[in-house]
């Protein structure tokens, strides 16, 4: 059976430990995805600061995993006005939001549906 990967990403990049913690899982899902591999990235909490912030080290990156499709989403809920409020950000970047200000999703879905999740 195939294994399937589904990067988690909460890492916020204005602490350097966290950003070099999400470029490495950006770099393991492109490299998964060359090799054949079914895998994506989904972006939660802080982490969602890396699609909307053009950071010079990680953007390369992005751009990447956007081409090859990678970004499965992002948290509706925690890019909500009431959090980190960069719903509208996200938006105009084409980003789908996954829930809202009401509705949290959870992980069991991706669990669910035989994914290994990794969280970083």
């Amino acid at each position: 059976m195939e294994q399937k990967y589904a990067f988690i990403i909460f890492s916020d990049p204005d602490i350097r430990s966290e950003l070099v913690k999400a470029a490495h899982a950006l770099h393991y899902a492109i490299n998964l995805k060359k090799k054949g591999k079914d895998v994506f990235l989904y972006f939660e909490g802080l982490g969602e600061k890396l699609l909307v912030n053009d950071i010079p080290y990680i953007k390369p990156l992005i751009d990447e995993a956007i081409r090859m499709n990678l970004i499965y989403g992002v948290c509706g809920y925690c890019a909500s006005p009431p959090h980190l409020n960069v719903k509208d950000k996200l938006l105009a970047k084409n980003f789908e939001l996954i829930g809202d200000e009401t509705d949290h999703k959870d992980i069991s879905t991706f669990l669910d549906e035989g994914y290994n999740v990794i969280i970083v």
